[in-house]
């Protein structure tokens, strides 16, 4: 998957806000970087939601609903109440434990978006996919860049996300992250 076919299906946007392009990328933390394929969609894409449904977290953005260290530190709290609220039925496994769950972006209806982090090498982390509410984690073996265009391609299916996702007429939408 090259990002020629990502932008054949998701047209880059007129304009980009909170893309990084002047800034020093930071770490995830003291261990991990940010993966390629990423760093590459921030870079061109900035910030913004995908066919008014999946919004990816980003780093350079100032508020907290969208920035990803800030949400990384919410959803990984909120995830382990309920792992320690119920037990039987919440299982995860969160970051930074070995193949654990690092968000990375959330949908319209408050699913959310994992790197499930399985290697030093932030490259050949795969994608998991929680329904709202669901103690159930649907695995994908392939990188955050190809999993959105397999997904808005429709050469793959997310149990998790409504079956009108993808529209007919995919667009990037920045317009609410207006600086």
């Amino acid at each position: 998957m090259s990002f020629k076919d990502l932008n054949n299906i998701l047209p880059l946007p007129k304009y980009t806000y909170e893309t990084g392009s002047n800034a020093k990328w930071p770490s995830i933390d003291d261990s991990y970087s940010f993966p390629m394929d990423y760093i590459e969609f921030i870079t061109k894409y900035g910030i913004g939601r995908i066919d008014n449904f999946l919004t990816l977290f980003n780093p350079f953005i100032d508020n907290d609903d969208w920035n990803f260290f800030k949400q990384k530190e919410w959803i990984i709290s909120d995830f382990s109440e309920l792992n320690e609220s119920d037990p039987d039925y919440y299982s995860f496994i969160l970051y930074p434990e070995s193949n654990g769950l690092l968000p990375i972006g959330i949908t319209g209806n408050g699913d959310y978006v994992f790197w499930v982090v399985s290697s030093a090498n932030s490259d050949l982390w795969n994608i998991a996919v929680i329904a709202s509410r669901s103690p159930d984690v649907e695995y994908h073996q392939m990188n955050l860049v190809s999993f959105i265009e397999g997904i808005l391609s429709k050469k793959i299916k997310s149990m998790c996300f409504p079956k009108d996702f993808p529209s007919s007429n995919i667009l990037f939408d920045n317009s609410d992250f207006k600086l």
